[in-house]
């Protein structure tokens, strides 16, 4: 019951309470106070709250004596006026309703009562109030104060306001007395007023407890806004730092620049000058040679006799020749010099301020629920948002993406451009599996980052074939494209090479069976030199030969048969490293030899040491690895560019990651090795690593030779089939 007058003093008036409205806020103030406040300030039938600056609606035509009255401010009133009296202040009777100074409390008929009430009390002691509390209020402890504001309360209804109210009514939401029941609230919904008190109090505990979880809700908002505010000005303060480093820097290479301008001037006058003096010399020196030859035939012809003129004569007129023969220096000294400056200071700029307009808790992460695959290239997309949850159109936030595990994506980039309000991302995920996808904005992840996808194994399905045009294939088997989409396709049977363009409609051949230069013997493989030549592997007449693709016709020939350097028997497999040579991979002399574009030696490796080859069919070149398909040992063997052993990939089997004739293989542009299997009739997909990420899901009949296109597609010639199938 401390400080009971700060409970019902009005904030507005600083005066103790007059009839105490509350409204929607839970704030209690004076009816008259507010009525001034609210019609004073109100705007569009609004006013703010003077505590907590909540927005209430005015009541309808100005009524603020209809708002709801405070009772417990109105009990607190009483109290107050209970405690006062302490102080000589009259208080009024619960039963004769005089005003006196000395008054008591009895806490079982819960009424306040003066000398007289008192007395009469007293009287009836023993036949009615027997054990009953009676203290004056002088007298009263914190305890008592309590239980006065706890006294029930009388009906308020007029010739029966000395009745207790012990019944609540439903329908008309009051508490009512004994006497309204049987008058104005018969038939109404009745039960005791305890019990409704009860009830209320259940719901308003409970009602408490969930203001105190939004409380919390409030401080972590709080908390969030102080540690934004905190970020902003650590942030600012960085990039004002940040600033002044950068005009520092500036105004140091300017005055560096300053320096070396002004120090090249300087070396230039030095220079200009140097040259000005010794003309100067020069001139100061003949000069003084031409006064001493006059002064001299001066004093000669004044002083000397006619002798002495004749016998110097003919010397003074050589010397008088010899200076005047003497030619002045041209001056090749300028002396014009001028500064033009190559910097426009009104417009040095230091750089550009990101502001961060979006959102990351309303940015959200679009594409995560489409097939994602091992090997391919995936997109998905950033979405900023600003705090409205609007599309953020100014695009000058900064933007981060992890992607975990980070040693399993094989490539990683955000694209600064925006399309369509979003921010592109590609990547590329090297193994199945599940990966976590955290994306920031400004440093701030986005609501429920990190996200999880699941990654699934490569599915390379069956799109269609080359358009023969009514031509035949017969075992095909290596193919090559070029950088305009160009296709070459060897068949082998027919001794010839067949050309398709772009689209994969049929062109040209040329070739036919011989062993001269430009006819050809089963050929096994081809690869292009640039745009306009191929090198084809011939395993019948065990040579390589250069073709102009355009025309068809011969231009090279390197090797013959036999087990010497740049001699081959049964080359299998042709193909261009980046260094510009190319690499043949030999199947009866079990080895792989690389050549210059001219056909001299570089390097042979795998008919010995460790990871001898044995019956080698394809070979490629990647990232300064040699990656060799081995017939008889059924694996891949991965050689370094030195042709030293590494690894070898897969064994022998019929499982995924196993093979049983591994054939043609290929790099495609995410660094995924692709194998044909000859036997099972399927192309496999594995990492650099060596691990199985995916396969072909339509049974091919003998996959011989595979190619890459250059929008990822895959051809796939199939011997058996006599056709070249499109992968995807």
């Amino acid at each position: 019951m401390k400080n009971l007058r700060k409970h019902v003093e009005c904030s507005i008036c600083l005066d103790t309470f007059t009839k105490p409205k509350t409204i929607a806020c839970l704030h209690t103030f004076c009816c008259e106070c507010l009525k001034r406040h609210a019609l004073a300030s109100q705007k569009e039938g609004k006013f703010r709250c003077p505590e907590c600056q909540a927005q209430i609606d005015i009541p309808e035509s100005n009524r603020f004596d209809q708002l709801p009255t405070s009772f417990h401010h109105n009990s607190l009133l009483g109290l107050l006026a209970v405690q006062q009296s302490g102080d000589g202040s009259e208080i009024t009777c619960g039963v004769c309703k005089k005003k006196s100074v000395e008054i008591s409390y009895c806490f079982d008929c819960e009424k306040l009562l003066c000398c007289d009430c008192i007395n009469a009390h007293e009287v009836f002691r023993n036949a009615a109030f027997e054990g009953h509390k009676v203290t004056p209020v002088k007298q009263f402890t914190a305890e008592d104060y309590e239980a006065l504001l706890k006294r029930k309360a009388f009906c308020s209804q007029k010739y029966h306001e000395r009745k207790v109210t012990e019944f609540y009514c439903r329908v008309c939401e009051a508490c009512v007395c004994q006497v309204c029941l049987v008058t104005d609230h018969k038939n109404h919904d009745i039960e005791p007023l305890e019990k409704a008190a009860d009830s209320a109090r259940a719901k308003i505990l409970s009602g408490a407890e969930q203001m105190k979880g939004k409380n919390m809700d409030c401080i972590d908002v709080i908390r969030g806004i102080e540690e934004t505010a905190a970020d902003l000005e650590t942030n600012f303060a960085t990039a004002k730092r940040q600033v002044s480093a950068v005009a520092e820097q500036m105004i140091a290479t300017i005055h560096e620049c300053e320096h070396q301008t002004i120090s090249t001037l300087e070396k230039t006058r030095v220079s200009r000058m140097e040259k000005l003096e010794t003309a100067k010399n020069q001139a100061q020196l003949l000069a003084k040679q031409i006064n001493q030859a006059a002064e001299f035939a001066s004093d000669l012809v004044q002083r000397s006799s006619s002798s002495d003129i004749i016998q110097s004569y003919k010397s003074l007129q050589e010397r008088f020749e010899e200076l005047r023969k003497i030619q002045f220096a041209e001056i090749q000294v300028s002396s014009f010099v001028q500064f033009f400056s190559t910097c426009k200071p009104q417009s040095l700029n230091l750089g550009f301020i990101k502001n961060g307009e979006a959102d990351p808790k309303r940015s959200t992460v679009e594409g995560l629920s489409q097939n994602f695959q091992a090997g391919v290239e995936a997109k998905i997309f950033i979405c900023p948002k600003t705090h409205e949850g609007e599309i953020n159109n100014l695009h000058v936030d900064q933007v981060e993406v992890l992607i975990e595990p980070v040693d399993q994506v094989a490539s990683l980039m955000i694209n600064e451009e925006f399309s369509g309000n979003q921010l592109q991302v590609k990547f590329v995920p090297k193994f199945p599996g599940t990966y976590n996808i955290t994306a920031k904005i400004n440093g701030e992840k986005l609501a429920k980052s990190p996200f999880k996808i699941q990654v699934k194994e490569q599915q390379l399905e069956l799109l269609g074939e080359l358009d023969l045009q009514n031509e035949n294939l017969k075992n095909p088997t290596g193919i090559a494209v070029n950088s305009k989409g160009l296709i070459a396709v060897a068949s082998c049977d027919k001794h010839c090479i067949m050309i398709f363009d772009k689209e994969g409609k049929y062109v040209r051949q040329f070739g036919h069976y011989g062993k001269n230069p430009g006819k050809l013997s089963h050929p096994a493989d081809v690869t292009f030199m640039n745009d306009d030549e191929i090198l084809v592997a011939e395993s019948g007449n065990h040579r390589i030969q250069q073709f102009n693709v355009n025309t068809g016709k011969y231009v090279n020939i390197f090797g013959r048969k036999g087990t010497g350097v740049a001699e081959f028997e049964y080359p299998q497999s042709i193909f261009m490293d980046d260094r510009g040579n190319f690499v043949v991979a030999e199947f009866d002399n079990n080895r792989v030899q690389v050549l210059t574009k001219d056909g001299a030696s570089v390097s042979k490796f795998g008919d010995s040491g460790p990871g001898k080859l044995d019956g080698p069919q394809g070979c490629v070149f990647h990232k300064n690895m040699f990656i060799v398909s081995d017939y008889h040992s059924k694996c891949l063997k991965v050689f370094d560019s030195s042709g030293k052993f590494l690894r070898k990939i897969g064994e022998e089997g019929e499982a995924d990651g196993q093979f049983e004739d591994p054939w043609g293989l290929c790099i495609d542009g995410h660094g995924n090795i692709l194998v044909c299997d000859y036997e099972r009739g399927v192309v496999q997909q594995f990492s650099i690593e060596g691990r199985f990420t995916g396969k072909s899901v339509v049974k091919l009949q003998s996959p011989h030779g595979i190619a890459v296109m250059a929008d990822g597609r895959f051809l796939v010639s199939d011997s058996f089939e006599n056709k070249v199938f499109i992968l995807k």
